[in-house]
């Protein structure tokens, strides 16, 4: 018997290096920042780890590449808005044994409408000039996550990855 605090302590970790190198380092400059699929694995944390461990993995990962590419002033904004990204698939998802169900797949239009008007009042604090500029580049970032989180949790559906790992307090 797997010792599940310790275990989901590992996992958060794992998921926030992916986020953060997702983030980081598989990204398309544009004009105010860069567009990323980090995303897509926060909406895959938050629905097979669920809570405060899916919260951290996202904000923390996805903050510390913002660090890390030189952008300090959003970092706050990204710790709050990918934590709020996650929370819709942590409520939905929980105790679903799959990651990808119709509800999951319509979940990344109201997490897209987060990182959109998250980043656009943030821009309104930290820059107005870039308040209208980063919406097309944090529409495409959405859309972009939503179509790879799709494919990554039909991948990991097919392996049965939820159940055999996290589904285990029966």
């Amino acid at each position: 018997m797997k010792n599940n605090k310790v275990f989901k302590m590992a996992v958060t970790a794992m998921f926030t290096a992916m986020i953060f190198v997702l983030t980081r380092f598989v990204s398309i400059p544009v004009a105010s920042g860069y567009v990323h699929f980090g995303d897509a694995l926060v909406y895959l944390a938050a629905s097979t780890l669920g809570g405060p461990w899916a919260l951290f993995a996202g904000a923390v990962g996805e903050m510390l590449a913002d660090v890390a590419a030189g952008y300090f002033t959003y970092a706050p904004a990204t710790l709050i808005v990918k934590a709020l990204l996650a929370i819709p698939f942590v409520i939905v998802n929980k105790k679903s044994e799959k990651i990808l169900t119709p509800l999951t797949a319509l979940l990344t239009i109201p997490a897209g409408v987060i990182t959109v008007g998250g980043y656009f009042a943030a821009d309104l604090i930290i820059d107005k000039v870039y308040a209208l500029v980063d919406i097309p580049g944090n529409l495409i970032q959405a859309a972009g996550s939503a179509v790879i989180f799709i494919i990554l949790a039909a991948a990991f559906d097919s392996g049965k990855i939820k159940k055999k790992l996290f589904i285990d307090e029966k």
